[in-house]
């Protein structure tokens, strides 16, 4: 059930007039929302609604199991188990048709092979999200064993809540259960800015781009000229966006009328200048669980080989988007990148180090030559990078991907190009996240202006003309199938 569907609108409606009825109730609220969230899986996914409890029970277990803290070897055990069967899960669904085909690919046939063939797997929607935030649950617990234990309803209600449960945010459980326990006021003028603007972004670009080049480029790459192909790239690092923060609006949204902060998950990505600052303002919630969790445990900048630790971090976060050597290859290019990154940043603040040695202070400190110049470099390199990164991301195989690549760089070639309007909404894109929060802003002081009665007409407006704008039909959200 999408956000995007008029199911959902259903569904909400009813859970928001309830909600508001029960807010005030410390026993029943809590309950309701379970029962909320537990619906809405089910309604998407029913026969894998037995497969989120196990996780969040596994987790409650082991919290459960941990919460004396003299026996520091056993917790580490526990702790081990723990990881262990919530990633085989989280393996099985993800990787078994990649074993398989691997299995395959190196001429193991006959029993062998046979012995592991199985039905075919259909992949858990938010398996990946919610068994992140299960296993968050448990680590944290174990680094920090004066927490409370939580019931097992407010764990299931913590791993299956439903605005977050599809595609994340991935969330922290201290932050959620506190929210739980002391509701805040709910700032709808701010919730429905978000939700309009994720709706518009998913329906009315992201599904134009798609449909006017995306899907035409990556499939039959051949019929494009080089600046159709561009337009194809440019245009899906455009729509991945548009996508992905769209539904993080939403979910935002959708979570904060229900009186929750679930925290912001895109910060204006493509305004970076480098690929480190790139990552710290894409997909945040899994960008900072990937460094609390991975990259810090392996031992961050302080212990063993830092250039190891960003690399694995990275190339384990591109698998985490898929069993192939596609997305591999894909965390690899960005580990590298991050790591070139962080060095040039090592460097530059070393140096600002030695001049405040000698005592200078930061405004005196002499700024490199052509500093301008500098950055505009790195926006460029940081934009064209990730989007030529995205081709591995998008395409069907490795063939296909260097298929896009070679036609966007044959510039003589003959072929179709793209509409003037697929450049204006890559164009919108960008300008979008340079003013993105004063238009949000500018909204807000427009709806508190207005009465209920207007403020609905206001919502229906914008709804109808999204609607009218996009293509026909919605497609699924990209992040989905991750």
């Amino acid at each position: 059930m999408p956000f995007t569907s008029l199911d959902f609108a259903i569904f909400l409606g009813f859970v928001l007039v309830i909600n508001w009825r029960l807010r005030a109730s410390v026993g029943a609220y809590p309950t309701f929302l379970l029962v909320a969230s537990l619906t809405f899986y089910f309604l998407g996914a029913p026969k894998f609604l037995p497969l989120l409890v196990v996780v969040a029970l596994a987790n409650y277990q082991t919290v459960k199991l941990m919460a004396d803290p003299a026996h520091a070897y056993r917790r580490k055990l526990i702790l081990a188990a723990n990881i262990t069967i919530c990633l085989t899960l989280l393996a099985f669904f993800k990787y078994f048709e990649f074993f398989l085909t691997t299995l395959e690919s190196l001429g193991v046939q006959g029993p062998l092979e046979s012995l592991f063939r199985l039905p075919q797997i259909v992949y858990p929607v938010g398996l990946s999200f919610f068994t992140f935030q299960g296993l968050s649950l448990a680590i944290d617990h174990y680094r920090d064993p004066q927490r409370p234990v939580p019931s097992f309803r407010d764990t299931l209600l913590f791993v299956s809540f439903f605005p977050t449960v599809l595609s994340g945010p991935i969330q922290r459980s201290q932050p959620f259960f506190d929210q739980l326990n002391e509701r805040k006021d709910t700032d709808l003028n701010l919730a429905i800015v978000l939700i309009l603007t994720g709706l518009f972004k998913k329906i009315t670009l992201s599904g134009y781009l798609s449909e006017q080049i995306v899907r035409g480029v990556f499939q039959v790459p051949e019929s494009y000229s080089a600046f159709g192909a561009l337009a194809g790239i440019y245009g899906y690092s455009a729509q991945i966006y548009l996508d992905f923060s769209g539904y993080s609006d939403m979910a935002q949204g959708v979570a904060m009328m229900l009186g929750f902060e679930v925290g912001r998950n895109f910060d204006s990505p493509y305004l970076t200048t480098n690929v480190r600052d790139f990552w710290r303002r894409w997909h945040m919630s899994l960008s900072n669980w990937l460094k609390d969790y991975l990259y810090i445990p392996l031992g961050g900048s302080r212990r063993g080989s830092k250039f190891l630790n960003v690399v694995i971090t990275q190339t384990l976060g591109g698998l985490w988007h898929g069993a192939h050597l596609r997305y591999l290859v894909w965390g690899l290019g960005h580990g590298l990148a991050v790591f070139f990154s962080q060095t040039v940043f090592d460097q530059r603040r070393r140096r600002e180090r030695a001049w405040k040695a000698i005592g200078f202070k930061r405004w005196q400190i002499p700024d490199p030559k052509h500093q301008g110049l500098k950055k505009w470099g790195g926006f460029l390199f940081t934009v064209n990078f990730v989007s030529f990164m995205w081709i591995l991301f998008r395409a069907d195989t490795f063939a296909q991907a260097m298929n896009v690549a070679k036609t966007a760089f044959d510039l003589f070639r003959p072929g179709q190009g793209a509409p003037i309007m697929v450049w204006f909404i890559v164009i919108l894109t960008f300008f979008g996240q340079w003013v993105g929060d004063g238009l949000q802003k500018a909204m807000i002081v427009i709806q508190e202006r207005l009465s209920v009665p207007a403020l609905s007409l206001w919502c229906a407006f914008w709804v109808i003309m999204i609607i009218k704008t996009g293509p026909d039909g919605v497609l699924p959200f990209i992040y989905f199938q991750y």
